[in-house]
């Protein structure tokens, strides 16, 4: 629950608080499994659906989660298809200097 928690709140901090949640969470959590960061990502964007209604200026925050948590899941297939480690959040790091999106986000 942390780690959602983590997120929602990057998420609704600021207009633009979705650009550094993937890299937040990574540095907080080397050690989580990649695959954790993309359920944490679908269950904030999920939790603000459900807490904010239509129209709400947080749907918008829930949009972007759901499309990092996409994003971070293709990261993850291009790593396998190179033969990158993928073990761990930290090796996003490793990924990012052949894709720096999230990096540069």
């Amino acid at each position: 629950m942390e780690k959602v928690h983590f997120a929602i709140e990057k998420l609704l901090e600021a207009p633009d608080g979705w650009r550094s949640v993937v890299r937040d969470m990574v540095h907080a959590w080397p050690e989580a499994r990649p695959s954790e960061l993309i359920f944490t990502l679908a269950t904030a964007a999920a939790d603000i659906e459900a807490t904010f209604g239509p129209g709400s200026p947080a749907r918008d925050d829930a949009a972007q989660a759901w499309r990092l948590a996409a994003l971070l899941g293709a990261d993850l297939y291009a790593m396998e298809a190179l033969g990158l480690p993928r073990g761990r959040a930290a090796d996003l790091e490793t990924y990012w200097a052949v894709d720096p999106y999230f990096r540069d986000l």
